[in-house]
Formats: C-alpha cells, structure tokens, sequence
C-alpha cells in the first residue's frame, strides 16, 4: 500500500492509508449466495470442544438452513427494520439463527451472556424494541428459570429456541424448522446501506451503548477482503462482539474455527486449545493476550514443529513480552486496535518477526480506508508526537448509537471525526502509539498520571499475573493510586513485595512534586471481575478498592 506523506503533512498528527480495493456494495445474503453456489460443500464453520468433539457447517447448508429460518421468521410477523435479539453461546446454530435474521430483513440485537437474569435481557430487549427474541436455552438447565421467567412476561415478543428442548417443546426450534419443507415465502428486498447488527460497547469504562452496523460495514473489513486474507482462522471470541461475528468470515471464504469462548480464559493446560488449533491446521488465530502469556509460560517445555503464520493479537495495550511467542508459536504476530463503532480493526502493526521491537502500545498504522488524527481539548489537531485523543474517520464507521442522540452529539466532531476516548500520539516515523483511555486518568496533585505507565512497569514482576491501577479518593490530592494485582497460580506474593519493587522501580526523591509515579495504595486479588471481552472490570475493582480501603467517595 502506497502512503505519501508531505513535509507539510508531517505538521499534524494526521495519517491515512488508501485503499487497494474498490467497496463491496452489496448485502450479506448475497454474498453468501455467491459462495454457496461457488463452494457448497466447503465447511465455512467448524465448532470444536477440547474432548475432540467436532461439528461443521457447509456453506450449501447454512445458506438453505438460513434461508428456511428467515421464511418462518417473516411468517410469524418479523417486518424489514424490526429488532431480533439474539442470546446464547457460540454455536452454528447461533450462525444460522443471525443470518436468518438479516435474510429475513430484521436487525440482529446482540444480548451478551454477561445479562443476571430475566429482568436484565427484558430491559434489553424493551430498551432495542425488539420484536422477537432467537434464544439458546443451554444443555445444562441453568437457563430455565431465567427463560420461563421470560416466557412469562407480558409482551408479544416472537420467541424461536435454537435448539430443540422437551420443556419448551411448544415453541418453535431451529432443528424442526429445517427438518421441514422450504415454503414459498417470498423474503424481502434488501439494500447495502441497511443495519442489519446492533453490537453494545464493552462497557469497561461506562454504561454500554448499542451500535448499529450496515451490510456495507460489516462487508468492508480490508483485512478479510484482500488476498493475503486468512485460509483458516481460529477465534472464539463471542459472535456477539464485532470482533468474533462470522459475517466476514462466511462472505470472504475464511474457514472459521471456533471453541467455547470459555476455554481460552480459564487457567489450566493452554495446550489443550492449541492442539484443537494444530489439529484444524488453522493458518491465523485471533487470541486474547491473557491466553498467550499462558503459551510463553509453557515454551521451554514445547517442542512442536507447527507454526501459525499469524497469531492476531488486540483488545488490550501490547509490549514487547508477547514476541516470545514468534518462531515457537507462530511465524509472525500482528498488533491490532479497533473498536465497535468503527467496525472493529482500525489500525494495524503487522508482520512483526523474531527480533522486532515492540515499543509498548505501538498499533501501526491506519488501516485501508481509515483516517486518524489526535486532537486536543479544543478539537484542534496536534502536531506530532504530542498525547490527545485519537479520533478516527472511516466509511464502515457506525453512524449514530441508537436510541441515544446525546450520546451521538458528544462522540462526533465536526467533519465526521469520531472521538475515540483513548489516549495517543502519533510519531514522527508516522506509527500510532495508544497511551490509555481518558477516563482511566488519574489526577494526583497536579499531576496526570496514565494507569498504563504504572502497570507497564509492575507487570515486569514475574510473580504477578494480572495488574490493574485505579485511582481513589484522596482529601488533600483529589486522587491517590492503587495497584491491584492478581499472582500467578501457586506463587506466594504479598502486597508488601509489590510496594517493595514499586520502591525500587518509580523515582521519588528527584520526581519534581516529591511524589512522581510512585503508588500509595497496594491490594492483592484472588481474582478479577471480568468484562465479557476478557478486560478486567475497572469499574468493579476500583470500587472494590474503595470498600477495601475504607474510603468515602465525599473526600
């Protein structure tokens, strides 16, 4: 890709990167139509289990199943444009269930698992006007309060199960659905600019919002569109994220394998995942930072000859102790930064190879099609190498969160820029470099403090597993630090051992306030509260942190 940058350019904190490819105009069922009368009887989806289980799906069966689905749903009453939440699990079923939804013209509402109960998924559900509701009721019957309860709530909501179950066998299941005759149904027209996916921030730093995403959005990830795109890629991050949705990967040609999004984060054997990627012969894997610490935890005792030639790493600030995994694990690792509202990847640091440095936070550039500048408090642009926020400029962007004009007014800027929330420069060997999120600011005394700078250094004790530095209140400083942390399995490490190598890595005779970096407060974790994207939940923890230290949040 050819990136011409002025003199004049290198002015601004501003970069872009054309693209090679001409925008795909048209709808997700039409690109899988293509595929399915190309490529009928590739296996497109591959769901596995660690105990070798493995089922699949074609791109001639999901195509048919999708398409009987959608009939039944634009029978029982789903008009184009109406809402269908979508709850469950990865699973093929779930697949089905959302392709159908869009063939069927509705837009799919995507209900994380991180919903407590009935009362929660209705708020969704009355908050989204859905319309109707494609549930899995689970196989172990923890989820059958929680749907009876559902049930019986006074509404008209059309409820579909995607898999058959004796208790709620008066409903209609996915598996009946498809074992019957197609009927003639006609199913509506679509268009490339309708919305046909509603994604919810993480939430890490505030209360998630609903995204709405188009054909066109979904259609036009570069990434999976070009030739050097993934022949087989293992992520089994939640299809309910826009970083795990199989859209991109059914329309492109992709062979998706996936597992439980549970497996990767539990503690225990990370080989046992790995030999379920080695046994698939994937090319690519998308994985959470927190399972490759676990891979370079056990590569002394790794002997394997198999290497991914990508291992795909984002959702978290990288540096360079994620390398280690190059020549063992994988021939390359690529850094990526993204967010919901942009349509997932934004900017790119590819191709990193043994004996790279990773200068920590370091995303790369734009990817094709994506303007990115960083601004000041004023929205005025920065010159280069000076922090502000990251505000992002893309055709595939979300257009508005739906249902919250305020919150549409307080991200867009003028000309289209959106307001990322997250800290960062960029340099002038024109890379991007993420510094951390606005919100996560502390403000100690006069001076701004990035939590990240803190657990940069911390994370370098080998005791510690995870880290996670959160302001509280102070009377006389507004705000104090605090260092939560989480040890590693079976190793003995005090609050007190963290304050010692704090003491020894933060200047605090010399720093020019008396204080510097240096944190006051330390809290040792048996474990986090987690996000569903695998973050920890600032939120939580700081308060936690609060009740621990017994503070009052009016100091």
């Amino acid at each position: 890709m050819l990136r011409i940058i002025s003199d004049t350019m290198k002015n601004y904190s501003y970069l872009n990167t054309p693209r090679d490819l001409s925008y795909s105009y048209q709808t997700v069922p039409e690109a899988l139509e293509f595929q399915a009368g190309k490529y009928p009887n590739h296996e497109i989806l591959v769901f596995r289990k660690i105990d070798g289980w493995r089922e699949t799906l074609t791109y001639k069966d999901l195509y048919a199943q999708a398409v009987k689905m959608a009939k039944i749903l634009v029978e029982k009453g789903i008009k184009k444009g109406d809402k269908v939440a979508l709850y469950g699990p990865n699973t093929l079923q779930w697949v089905v269930g959302e392709v159908a939804v869009i063939m069927a013209g509705g837009v799919a509402v995507h209900v994380t698992s991180s919903v407590k109960g009935a009362s929660d998924l209705q708020e969704i559900l009355e908050v989204a006007e859905c319309q109707g509701i494609l549930i899995d009721p689970g196989t172990n019957g923890r989820r059958r309060d929680f749907i009876t309860s559902l049930l019986k709530s006074p509404n008209s909501l059309i409820v579909v199960f995607l898999r058959r179950t004796a208790e709620f066998a008066d409903y209609d299941n996915l598996q009946s659905i498809v074992e019957k005759e197609e009927t003639d149904t006609e199913l509506p027209k679509l268009s490339p600019e309708d919305d046909i996916l509603v994604f919810t921030t993480s939430g890490s730093t505030g209360k998630p919002k609903m995204i709405c995403h188009s054909h066109f959005g979904v259609l036009n990830n570069a990434y999976f569109q070009g030739p050097d795109r993934p022949p087989t890629l293992y992520n089994d991050r939640p299809f309910g994220w826009i970083s795990g949705s199989p859209l991109v990967n059914i329309a492109y040609g992709t062979t998706r394998v996936f597992a439980d999004s549970s497996v990767g984060v539990k503690e225990g054997d990370p080989m046992k995942m790995w030999n379920l990627i080695r046994e698939e012969k994937c090319s690519h894997a998308l994985l959470m930072p927190y399972y490759l610490a676990n891979l370079i935890n056990h590569k002394k005792d790794f002997n394997d000859r198999y290497l991914l030639r990508a291992i795909l790493l984002s959702g978290h600030i990288i540096d360079q102790s994620y390398s280690q995994v190059i020549g063992v694990y994988s021939e390359t690792l690529y850094i990526g930064y993204g967010l919901t509202e942009n349509g997932g990847v934004t900017a790119i640091f590819p191709n990193i190879r043994r004996g790279d440095t990773i200068v920590t936070g370091d995303v790369g550039v734009p990817c094709e099609g994506v303007e990115i500048k960083i601004i000041d408090d004023t929205g005025s642009t920065l010159p280069r190498d000076h922090p502000g926020e990251l505000c992002i400029r893309s055709r595939v962007a979300f257009h508005e969160y739906y249902k919250n004009p305020e919150a549409t007014r307080t991200t867009f800027i003028a000309g289209g820029w959106f307001r990322s929330g997250d800290i960062a420069v960029i340099t002038q060997n024109d890379r991007i470099v993420i510094k951390g999120r606005i919100k996560n600011v502390l403000a100690r005394g006069g001076r701004t403090i990035f939590p990240e700078a803190i657990e940069k250094v911390v994370n370098k004790m080998n005791e510690i597993s995870y880290i996670v530095v959160v302001a509280v209140p102070d009377k006389r400083l507004y705000e104090e630090i605090c260092v939560c942390f989480v040890a590693k399995p079976q190793i003995d490490v005090t609050e007190d051992d963290v304050k010692d190598f704090c003491a020894q890595h933060f200047e605090v005779t010399n720093a020019a306030d008396g204080v510097g970096y240096m944190p006051t407060y330390f809290l040792k974790f048996k474990e986090f509260p987690m996000l569903d994207s695998g973050k920890p939940n600032r939120k939580a923890i700081q308060t936690e942190a609060v009740h621990r230290l017994g503070i009052h949040k009016e100091n």
